[in-house]
């Protein structure tokens, strides 16, 4: 679980995090951590954020409208657009000090499966969490560096003011992403911890020796791992479903920009086209990607019972089997809905349904 890349990633979210102050600590040497610079650096950041976001954003927006001259739903659903996001992003920041708590409750584990993995030399065999993590790592990066070139495009001339606009907005949309990001590193960490606890259970239930104290060390590793999992996604569940609205709000809005562009100005050039949907691809699928390591987490929780119920058939196997079976993870968001990729599925298909409705409006006001 510590390979290069995948510290080279955490070092990476972490540092970026506590540039943008999503977050004031670190994880080092395997412990979270937070110095009284950071906590002060993450305050000031937050601060100006909040007070500044708004005129920033009232600025682009002015930039935007200057350019040509826009049918009036475009505009509203600008306003709309961005002035969700800058609630979400308050909310993000205002409950920094709440998701921080996840730390917590992961420090003990990250120790524990640690410990595990140098006890028994316990590796990552799960090549599919490894290229979900970095497949999730390419749509965040996409969707950073998209977001950037839009802003880049809504500036005004060139100056040092533009600029300096520029770089604010880009931080301040890039807490979304990167929150999001948080929620998904957590959940990973918890399948990887499943994943080396079933590895060194298999070995145990196929030996012929009965080391019934490493058992039943191994089965508690296991039910704390479950606990932790729903903790985890209480204190991310008003972030999720806030960042999950929005996320909507954006796929029937963008699609109906993309859209607009793309046939109801002149038509831009084939590379902008092919550009266009494959970020607003990448966008639906950076959802899939949370939604896909929930139901994985399920799985892997669940599944334990029934891969040894087909092994030998002892006392300490009848016990997990009942544990396994009674003791059933299921993530909800706030007890609204399911995470999982059925409800992304829903999602889109909404998406679909709201963005009809809002071209079929733009096609009876343009008449």
């Amino acid at each position: 679980m510590d390979a290069p890349v995948q510290k080279a990633i955490s070092n990476i979210y972490f540092r970026y995090s506590i540039a943008i102050g999503i977050t004031s600590h670190r994880l080092t040497n395997k412990k979270f951590q937070r110095s009284s610079i950071a906590r002060v650096y993450a305050l000031i950041v937050n601060i100006l954020t909040l007070f500044l976001l708004p005129i920033v954003m009232w600025m682009a927006e002015s930039t935007f409208s200057a350019k040509r001259k826009f049918p009036t739903l475009i505009l509203i659903t600008y306003n709309v657009r961005y002035g969700l996001t800058y609630l979400v992003i308050v909310y993000t920041i205002l409950s920094r000090g709440f998701r921080d708590t996840v730390f917590k409750e992961m420090q003990p584990l990250i120790a524990a499966l640690y410990r595990e993995e140098q006890r028994y030399g316990l590796k990552l065999q799960r090549t599919s969490l490894q290229m979900l993590l970095y497949l999730k790592c390419f749509t965040v990066i996409w969707l950073c560096v998209t977001d950037s070139m839009f802003l880049f495009y809504a500036r005004g001339e060139m100056n040092w003011l533009s600029f300096a606009t520029y770089l604010f907005l880009t931080n301040a949309f890039n807490i979304l992403h990167m929150t999001t990001m948080g929620y998904f590193l957590a959940l990973w960490h918890m399948a990887t911890g499943y994943s080396c606890v079933k590895q060194r259970l298999n070995e145990i239930i196929t030996s012929n020796s009965r080391d019934l104290h490493e058992l039943h060390h191994l089965w508690a590793l296991h039910a704390t791992l479950t606990k932790s999992v729903l903790k985890i996604n209480k204190i991310y569940g008003p972030q999720m479903l806030a960042t999950r609205f929005e996320s909507f709000i954006y796929g029937v809005i963008q699609a109906y920009w993309g859209t607009f562009f793309a046939f109801g100005v002149d038509t831009p050039p084939v590379i902008w086209l092919i550009y266009g949907c494959t970020t607003y691809f990448l966008h639906a699928l950076d959802f899939f990607l949370i939604d896909n390591i929930c139901d994985l987490l399920e799985n892997y929780q669940n599944s334990m019972g029934h891969s040894w119920s087909e092994r030998r058939w002892r006392k300490e196997t009848n016990a997990f089997v009942t544990y396994a079976n009674s003791y059933r993870l299921k993530l909800w968001t706030c007890g609204l809905f399911e995470a999982n990729r059925s409800f992304w599925f829903d999602m889109i298909s909404n998406v679909l349904y709201y963005f009809i409705m809002l071209l079929q409006f733009h096609l009876a006001t343009t008449k």
